[in-house]
C-alpha cells in the first residue's frame, strides 16, 4: 500500500461518496483483496471503543463516509453508557448499517481487546485518552485500521509507545488517522498553504486564545460506587484520565501552531496555570486556566493561553506573524505585503476525516497522522508539566519523563484517593 504521511484533499465530501460508489469493483477489489475488509466481502466492519458523545458521533461519520461499512462491536467501560449509544445510533440516519449483536457489546477494563478479537476490520478509538496508547497499541498489533481521538496520550511514555505504535503501523502499512480535525478543514488547508508557500514570510511569532466556560458534564456519586468508577465516569477532571483540558481541549490549538510552524516543534516552554473559580471537590484535581510560551529553535515564540472559567468573556483566535504579513488563521485572512483571504465556507470537518480515511483505504493507500497526532499532544503535555512544576522545561525533558500517571491497576476496587491539586514549586519534575 502506498502511503501519505498527510491528509487526501477532502474538499468535496459529496464529490468523494459520489466517487466512493462510482469505482469499479475491479479498482475496490485491488484494494480490498489486501486484507482491510471482512473475508470474502468489500464490506469494512467497525468496531467502536468509547461510547461517550464523541464516541457516538465519530460512528456515524465513520459509516457516513462510505456505504460499504457497517458498525458490528461497541466497547466501554460502562455498559450503561454502550447501551445509550447503542439507542442513539439506532435512530440515526445511518441506523440501518449498525448491526451489534449481544455477543458484539463488550464492557469493562478488557473491552477493547474483546473488540479487536471479534472480527472488525476498523477500530474507532474514544474512550478517555489514558486508555489511547494502549488501545492503539492492541489494535495495531492485531492488523486493524484505527481512527484515534484527541490527545492520543496523558503523560511522556505514553507518547513514546504511541510513536513506537504509528512505526509499526507503517511497516504495515495500516491506517492512524487523527481526530485532530482541522488538519482536514478545507479553508484552514488552503490557509496553511499560504503560509508554507511563504506569503507570510518567515514566522516569528504565534499566539493562540481559547477561553471557555468548561466543557463536561458532572455525575454526582452514587451509593456503591467505587473511587475507580467516580473518577472515571468524570473523567475530564482528573489528569490521569484526561491529561488536563490544555490537553484534552487545547491540543487542537497547539495543533495548528504545530503545522503552521510545518512540523517544527519548540525546544522549550515555561507555562503557568492553576484554579481559580472551578474549585469545588467535584471538579477533581484539573485546573481552571493555563498560560504558556514556547520557544523555537529559530527565535519564533507562540504565546498560548486557554481557560475554563465561568461567567467570563468567551475568547478564540490563532494568529501566525511573519516578516512581511500576519494570518489570522480562524478568519482565513493574511495581511501584508501580499494579502490574501480564502472565502469558502467553513467544511464539516469532522466528517472530512472520515471521508478521507475509507477513501484512502477504497484506493488501496493508507494515511498515518501518527507523528503529528503524538507531537501535538506532547506539546500540551509539556505545557502542563511546566504549570504544575513551575519549571522552565525542554523539549527533550519533558519527551525523557518517566512520570507515569496509570493506576496501580485496572480494577473497579482498586483504592484511589483524591489526588492532590498540583502545586507550582512544590510538585516535582518527574
Amino acid at each position: 500500500m502506498q502511503q501519505h504521511e498527510n491528509p487526501i484533499d477532502p474538499s468535496n465530501a459529496n464529490t468523494r461518496r459520489a466517487f466512493l460508489k462510482a469505482t469499479g469493483t475491479a479498482v475496490l477489489a485491488a484494494g480490498l483483496a489486501r486484507g482491510v475488509h471482512a473475508a470474502g466481502s468489500d464490506e469494512l466492519r467497525l468496531g467502536l471503543v468509547g461510547c461517550g458523545g464523541r464516541g457516538t458521533g465519530a460512528a456515524v461519520q465513520a459509516l457516513q463516509a462510505d456505504d460499504g461499512t457497517r458498525l458490528v462491536a461497541l466497547a466501554d467501560a460502562f455498559g450503561d453508557r454502550l447501551e445509550s449509544s447503542l439507542k442513539s445510533l439506532r435512530n440515526s440516519p445511518v441506523a440501518d448499517r449498525v448491526a451489534v449483536d449481544a455477543d458484539r457489546r463488550f464492557v469493562g477494563f478488557d473491552a477493547c481487546r474483546q473488540l479487536v478479537d471479534s472480527g472488525v476490520d476498523v477500530v474507532l478509538l474514544a474512550a478517555p485518552p489514558h486508555f489511547r496508547p494502549r488501545h492503539l497499541k492492541l489494535c495495531i498489533d492485531a492488523g486493524k485500521h484505527v481512527f484515534a481521538e484527541k490527545p492520543v496520550a496523558v503523560d511522556a511514555p505514553g507518547i513514546r509507545s504511541v510513536l513506537a505504535t504509528t512505526e509499526e503501523a507503517r511497516r504495515k502499512n495500516l491506517s492512524i488517522v487523527s481526530g485532530l480535525c482541522w488538519r482536514y478543514e478545507t479553508g484552514m488547508q488552503k490557509t496553511m498553504e499560504q503560509i508554507h508557500a511563504g506569503r507570510i514570510g518567515e514566522i516569528t511569532s504565534l499566539e493562540s486564545t481559547r477561553y471557555l466556560q468548561g466543557v463536561g458534564k458532572l455525575a454526582p456519586r452514587q451509593p456503591g460506587w467505587t473511587d475507580m468508577e467516580y473518577q472515571m465516569r468524570n473523567w475530564y477532571y482528573y489528569t490521569w484520565l484526561s491529561g488536563d483540558f490544555i490537553v484534552e481541549q487545547f491540543v487542537h490549538e497547539l495543533d495548528k501552531m504545530a503545522w503552521a510552524m510545518d512540523g517544527e516543534y519548540p525546544i522549550r516552554c515555561y507555562c503557568t496555570g492553576g484554579r481559580q473559580t472551578r474549585v469545588e471537590p467535584e471538579y477533581g484535581h484539573v485546573y481552571d486556566h493555563f498560560n504558556a510560551v514556547f520557544e523555537y529553535a529559530g527565535g519564533a515564540r507562540l504565546y498560548a493561553g486557554t481557560r475554563h472559567q465561568r461567567g467570563c468573556d468567551g475568547v478564540r483566535f490563532d494568529f501566525a506573524r511573519g516578516t512581511k504579513g500576519a494570518c489570522e488563521l480562524m478568519k482565513y485572512t493574511i495581511t501584508g505585503e501580499n494579502p490574501w483571504q480564502w472565502d469558502g465556507k467553513r467544511t464539516v470537518m469532522h466528517q472530512l476525516e472520515h471521508d478521507a480515511m475509507y477513501a484512502a483505504m477504497r484506493r488501496g493507500e493508507t494515511i498515518n497522522n501518527g507523528e503529528y497526532m503524538a507531537r501535538s499532544t506532547m506539546m500540551a503535555i509539556l505545557a502542563r508539566m511546566s504549570a504544575y512544576t513551575g519549571k522552565t522545561l525542554t523539549w527533550e525533558q519533558a519527551m525523557g519523563s518517566q512520570e507515569d500517571l496509570s493506576p496501580p491497576r485496572y480494577d473497579w476496587d482498586v483504592p484511589l484517593p483524591e489526588p492532590p491539586v498540583a502545586m507550582p514549586g512544590v510538585t516535582p519534575f518527574v
